[in-house]
């Protein structure tokens, strides 16, 4: 491809409609913004750990006291279809799965990307493809005689990319491996957010991994 992105992974049937043009331009762009940054955080971390390691004391950031110390401070209230979270269960993204975990019952499904899912390029690609459908309310599926698909009523839907620390090794862009974390993100923002506010919710991410703000 042009524009300094490569593509090395196999194109199957389907990989197109996510791998666009203009799908991948923006991977490209949070990449080219936020790389830096990643690198430098991660770099911090192994920083932090040395520090650690050398028997230091565990303590909260001091750099972050003022946030502790006011007692208004809050984030901004939950979006409606995230206040009741009671039940929430998180599998893989393959079709079958996402189907029956948004027609489980439960108030939430996070569909990993990440330690539920095996970080192989057609796993990722693949579940995107899903969650592109599922998101659009339209994700179904016939096997072995009987058919799948959403019913009325379904769990949240929400999206759990790959860890900052992981890179997806078949995008690459300016000769850097993009970061796992940007391309599941940007693709499933680029292609799910309009339709995910449409139908009255959103696109919301559990992201993991930061145990700390590193």
């Amino acid at each position: 491809m042009s524009n300094g992105i490569q593509i090395t992974g196999a194109m199957r049937p389907g990989y197109d409609t996510i791998l666009t043009e203009t799908a991948l331009a923006f991977v490209a762009q949070l990449h080219r913004m936020y790389e830096p940054t990643r690198r430098s955080l991660l770099g911090a971390r192994h920083q932090r750990q040395a520090w650690w390691n050398a028997g230091n004391t565990i303590d909260f950031a001091g750099e972050m006291s003022s946030v502790r110390d006011d007692p208004y401070w809050q984030v901004r209230p939950a979006p409606h279809d995230l206040t009741d979270r009671r039940v929430e269960i998180t599998g893989p993204c393959d079709r079958k799965m996402v189907i029956n975990a948004l027609n489980s019952g439960a108030q939430c499904f996070m569909a990993c990307l990440e330690d539920a899912s095996a970080p192989t390029w057609d796993v990722m690609v693949s579940g995107q493809v899903n969650l592109r459908d599922a998101a659009a309310g339209t994700i179904s599926l016939d096997d072995k005689g009987k058919s799948y698909a959403l019913n009325p009523k379904t769990a949240t839907l929400i999206a759990r990319p790959r860890g900052w620390h992981l890179d997806e090794a078949h995008m690459i862009v300016d000769g850097e491996r993009v970061a796992g974390a940007i391309f599941d993100f940007g693709l499933y923002f680029f292609h799910n957010a309009k339709a995910l506010l449409a139908r009255g919710s959103g696109p919301y991410f559990y992201l993991p991994k930061l145990e700390h703000y590193l």
